[in-house]
């Protein structure tokens, strides 16, 4: 593994179930690991492929990242990178080269904006 081509910033954050006030459990998600990088956009296409399913069309965009061997990563954590979140498809370890591939892909969340009233 070559340091040097680890040069993005990611954070991994790890589930974590929270009792709410009506004795419900939810998700939370915690910071669990910073660490550097290499990172790969799936087939060098950064827009993402068109799909559809369940008659709704959606763009699918993967990207692979590069850690260290050493580090515990689980498909139920999510990574941000560059303020993006994305959703962990599959972990190859590969250890003659000391290191994991995660290929991951983008979650898509609905944006949520204010509308504003302009007054003439």
């Amino acid at each position: 593994m070559r340091a040097g081509l680890l040069r993005d910033a990611i954070t991994v954050l790890k589930p974590v179930l929270v009792e709410t006030e009506y004795s419900g459990w939810k998700t939370e998600y915690e910071n669990y690991l910073c660490t550097r990088a290499q990172v790969t956009h799936g087939s060098g296409n950064r827009r993402g492929n068109k799909v559809l399913e369940a008659d709704e069309i959606f763009t699918t965009y993967t990207v692979q990242f590069v850690i260290r061997l050493y580090h515990r990563i689980n498909p139920d954590m999510i990574i941000i990178h560059e303020g993006i979140k994305y959703r962990i498809l599959d972990i190859d370890r590969q250890l003659p080269q000391q290191r994991i591939v995660i290929t991951a892909e983008i979650i898509s969340e609905p944006i949520h904006c204010e509308i504003k009233k302009i007054e003439l």
